[in-house]
C-alpha cells in the first residue's frame, strides 16, 4: 500500500534530518509506502492522510489498553504539575514497584527507560552476581537492541549451521566479534541439547535468557516442561535464570508468563505494556540477587529511570490491568484465532496458529507446530506478507513483519473483530485464491 500525499510530503521531510526518515529501522517501510501517523484513539490508528485502520501492532505490542486511555492520560497530567525528573525517588515510583511485586510475585524491582535497558541491567546483576560471564540465548530470541544478545536472532538458514551447534551470527554490522566468545546460542525447545551445552559450559555461565515464548517468532510457545526444565538446571549449576518479560507482562496474564506457564524466574525483565506504550521498563527478581545491587556491588543507574512521566502512565495502566482489563483481551484474541481457522482451512494451504490469544500468530508452514526459529525460517513468508498487505488496503493493521504475532487491545470490541475477520477471508482470497 503506497502512502498519501500528506504521509509522503512529512516522510520526505524526515528523509532530509533522519536515515531513511525514521527512528528505528523496522518503521521503514520503502519510500512510497512508510505512513506517517496522524493519532490514536482506542483500537485504531489513523495516518496523515485520515486513513483509519484498526491497530493490531499497538506500537510493536506495549499498547494493551488501547490508544490514548483516559485514565492513564489523566493520571500523566495530574503527575506533571509536580514536575518530571528529580535524581531522587518520587511516590509514584514507589507505588508502581509495589504493584509490579504484587501481580508477579517478584520481591524487588529496578526501574529502566526501555526492554533493551532492563535486559542489559539483568544480565549484568547476572554476572555479578554468579561471577561468570557467558549467556545462552535460543536462536530466534531477541532481547533488545545491545550487542551482548544480537546474536542468532534470525540468522540465516541454511548459513546458521548445524542445529546441534549453529553458527554464532551478529544482526548486523557494527558489533564486536568478540562479544561473540560471551553468547551461547542453540534452538528453543530442545532439552536434549540444552542439558548438553549446560554441562558443557556451566563453569562460565552467568545466565540463561529465554523469551518464555518466541514473540519474534509469531509467538513460538513453549513445550510443556521446556521452561520448568531450564529452572531445574538454573539450580543445579547456579546459573541465573532471566525470563524476557518485555512482550509477554502484564500481557498474556496480570503476572506474565510466569503467572501463565506456572514457573519461576530469578530475574525478570519487563517493558512494553508495563506503561501502556509510555517508555517504562524494569527488571526484577529475588531479594537475594536484587539486593546486591548498590554502590561498591552492582552497577545500575540512570537518569530518567523512575521518571515522573512514566511512574504515573505505568500507575494507571497496572490498576487497569489489575481490575481484569486483560479478559477483554484474551476474549478478542479467541474469537480472531477461531475466525482465522475458519478462513484457512478452506484453502488447503499448510499453517499453524500458535502462541496466547493476547498475541498470537500465523506461519504458512508444512510443520504440524513450529517448535524451534528453523521451523519458522522454513516458512512461506512472501504469503503471509501479501495477505497482510491485501489486509491494510482493507483497513487492518497487523504488523506486515511476518516475525510479529498480531497484538490485541481492551480497546478492541466483537465489531473490529468481524470487520477484522471479513477482511481477512477477503486478503486470504485475492493471495490464495
Amino acid at each position: 500500500m503506497n502512502s498519501g500525499p500528506k504521509s509522503r510530503a512529512l516522510f520526505n521531510r524526515a528523509a532530509k534530518v533522519m536515515p531513511r526518515g525514521v527512528t528505528s529501522n523496522f518503521r521503514y517501510w520503502g519510500d512510497d509506502a512508510t505512513l506517517v501517523v496522524k493519532k490514536g484513539e482506542g483500537a485504531y490508528l489513523y495516518d496523515q492522510d485520515d486513513n483509519r485502520f484498526i491497530d493490531y501492532r499497538l506500537g510493536f505490542g506495549p499498547v494493551v489498553l488501547g490508544h490514548a486511555r483516559k485514565e492513564i492520560t489523566e493520571r500523566v497530567s495530574q503527575a506533571l504539575s509536580m514536575g518530571n525528573t528529580f535524581a531522587m525517588t518520587n511516590e509514584y515510583e514507589i507505588s508502581v514497584a509495589e504493584k509490579i511485586c504484587k501481580l508477579t510475585g517478584i520481591d524487588m524491582v529496578r526501574f529502566a527507560n526501555s526492554g533493551t535497558e532492563s535486559t542489559m541491567g539483568a544480565i549484568r546483576v547476572a554476572r555479578a552476581y554468579t561471577g561468570r560471564e557467558k549467556i545462552l540465548k535460543f536462536e530466534g530470541a531477541y532481547h533488545g537492541f545491545h550487542d551482548y544478545t544480537l546474536w542468532n536472532c534470525y540468522p540465516p538458514i541454511p548459513g546458521a549451521g548445524y542445529r546441534r551447534n549453529p553458527i554464532l551470527i551478529p544482526q548486523g554490522s557494527g558489533i564486536p566479534r568478540c562479544l561473540g566468545d560471551l553468547v551461547i546460542s542453540i534452538p528453543f525447545n530442545d532439552v536434549e541439547i540444552l542439558e548438553r551445552k549446560v554441562k558443557e559450559n556451566w563453569q562460565d555461565l552467568a545466565a540463561i535468557i529465554v523469551e518464555p515464548l518466541l514473540g519474534n517468532q509469531a509467538s513460538i510457545m513453549p513445550l510443556p516442561g521446556f521452561l520448568d526444565h531450564i529452572r531445574k538446571l538454573c539450580d543445579e549449576y547456579g546459573i541465573v535464570f532471566i525470563i524476557d518479560e518485555v512482550k509477554t507482562g502484564f500481557r498474556i496474564a496480570k503476572g506474565g508468563a510466569q503467572e501463565y506457564f506456572k514457573v519461576k524466574a530469578d530475574l525478570a525483565c519487563y517493558a512494553k505494556c508495563l506503561g501502556n506504550g509510555f517508555p517504562v521498563a524494569a527488571f526484577g527478581g529475588t531479594k537475594k540477587i536484587m539486593d546486591e545491587i548498590g554502590p561498591l556491588k552492582i552497577a545500575h543507574g540512570g537518569t530518567y529511570t523512575g521518571n515522573v512521566v512514566a511512574m504515573a502512565a505505568a500507575d494507571a495502566a497496572l490498576d487497569l490491568i489489575a481490575a481484569g482489563e486483560l479478559d477483554k483481551v484474551d476474549a478478542h484474541g479467541k474469537l480472531l484465532m477461531a475466525g482465522w481457522k475458519q478462513v484457512l482451512d478452506k484453502t488447503g494451504v499448510p499453517y499453524v496458529i500458535q502462541g496466547p490469544a493476547a498475541m498470537p500468530g500465523i506461519v504458512f508452514t508444512n510443520e504440524k507446530v513450529c517448535t524451534e526459529y528453523r521451523h519458522w525460517a522454513a516458512g512461506d513468508h512472501d504469503t503471509y506478507e501479501n495477505i497482510i498487505e491485501a489486509l491494510f488496503r482493507r483497513g487492518v493493521m497487523p504488523d506486515k513483519d511476518s516475525r510479529e504475532p498480531w497484538f490485541i487491545s481492551s480497546a478492541h470490541t466483537d465489531k473490529d473483530a468481524d470487520f477484522a475477520l471479513t477482511a481477512f477471508e477477503e486478503a486470504v482470497k485475492e493471495v490464495i485464491g
